[in-house]
């Protein structure tokens, strides 16, 4: 059992990785860290408000972690299994499937998505006629906005996103009543304005009755769908609209395991780890496309000093002193989210675990390490350094 020493000497019990609420934990972090990593080429620019890259991932992970957190809870609370999110998301399975990720947010009008169960599983966005001005109203847009259509398809046994997007043209009158299909998209699927760098990456844009039928990219059935409007304000900054992918469960198919096997599968797993950043680490794809095939992970890389009770020191010789109690040691790097890192008092006991890492780094806290006492960092199994701590006005600290 892995334990922490408190400033009265007793022991804390660290949490057990084998019990359920953490093998769920684990599973879902997977769902949002692979999604994460198809659709990085948007997401990392599509929270209104946020700041691009890094924060604009954070917001990601947070309300995708949230959302499907609330959906076991409901699941829960309604005395129901929560064995599916082991069937959509085994930690060793590699029949991985999509979830419904929300993949936008801000205040623009939302444009509500379907897809057929059956039919060749298109997308689809309803609209009462194939006119410009109606497809334009049905949604309460205006001319010069963006709307990016995004989907996770099934191809060759492999799932791909792909997007397309479209200008609505402002030489165009609001009212304009030709068809989308000759204003917008001509018989061939294309666009004819391309001075307006839209993504020519429909394989299917059809009106069909009530509704324009898409599927992008190389085609397959389409999985997973969105669409997300965006609209540049007068300062140049964007707005965007709220975007959450439909899901067709009908299309995953065999990639569904049993139940019996995805959870097996998931309890098996709970050593990994499988923090989100590694997996966008194996983002792939080009730009607008991203797949779940696999790419070598960058290497990681360690910094020379560390944080220890607020205080940054070097650590290149391995060993360095510390005033008594030592409370926090923060590590720090890039690409660190697949190295485990632990540390033991005295270099002895159950290792103790980072109350918190990611791909830049990890944080001990929590910790009490009295005068006379050191504790030592590990990497991956190997000893990194070693701090020891030493009453106020002991041999000065390196740094």
């Amino acid at each position: 059992m892995n334990e922490k020493t408190l400033k009265d000497g007793t022991n804390r019990h660290v949490k057990n990785p084998k019990t359920n609420a953490q093998t769920l934990q684990r599973v879902l972090v997977k769902a949002v860290g692979m999604f994460y990593a198809m659709v990085k080429f948007i997401c990392n620019h599509s929270f209104e408000g946020v700041s691009n890259g890094y924060q604009c991932m954070n917001k990601f992970k947070k309300v995708n972690l949230k959302y499907l957190r609330e959906r076991a809870a409901t699941l829960q609370n309604s005395g129901q299994s929560l064995y599916q999110f082991y069937q959509f998301m085994p930690l060793q399975s590699d029949k991985w499937t999509p979830f419904a990720a929300i993949i936008s947010q801000g205040h623009l009008p939302e444009v509500s998505v379907g897809i057929d169960a059956e039919g060749g599983h298109k997308a689809y966005v309803n609209a009462p006629s194939r006119t410009y001005a109606d497809f334009v109203n049905a949604w309460n847009l205006q001319r010069g906005d963006q709307v990016t259509f995004v989907t996770v398809q099934k191809l060759g046994g492999k799932y791909e996103v792909a997007s397309a997007r479209i200008l609505l043209n402002p030489r165009n009158a609001d009212g304009s009543g030709a068809p989308m299909s000759t204003e917008i998209v001509n018989s061939e699927g294309e666009f004819p304005c391309s001075n307006w760098k839209n993504r020519l990456n429909f394989s299917t844009f059809e009106f069909d009755t009530d509704r324009y039928n898409f599927v992008l990219g190389r085609g397959g059935d389409v999985v997973a769908a969105g669409i997300i409007v965006s609209r540049k304000d007068r300062s140049g900054g964007w707005f965007r609209s709220n975007c959450q992918m439909v899901l067709n469960e009908a299309a995953l198919g065999s990639d569904l395991c049993s139940l019996a096997q995805a959870v097996e599968n998931s309890y098996a797993a709970y050593e990994i780890d499988l923090e989100s950043e590694f997996y966008l680490n194996n983002a792939g794809g080009a730009s607008g496309t991203g797949t779940t095939e696999d790419v070598t992970p960058a290497e990681p890389s360690y910094a020379t000093s560390a944080t220890i009770n607020g205080v940054s020191q070097s650590i290149s010789g391995g060993n360095v002193n510390a005033t008594a109690p030592i409370t926090t040691i923060v590590v720090s790097g890039t690409n660190l989210g697949n190295v485990e890192f632990t540390a033991k008092v005295d270099g002895t006991g159950d290792a103790i675990s980072p109350t918190s890492h990611d791909a830049f780094g990890a944080t001990f806290s929590g910790l009490n390490v009295a005068d006379g006492h050191s504790i030592v960092i590990y990497r991956s199994g190997s000893v990194w350094f070693t701090v020891t701590a030493q009453a106020s006005g002991g041999p000065s600290q390196e740094g």
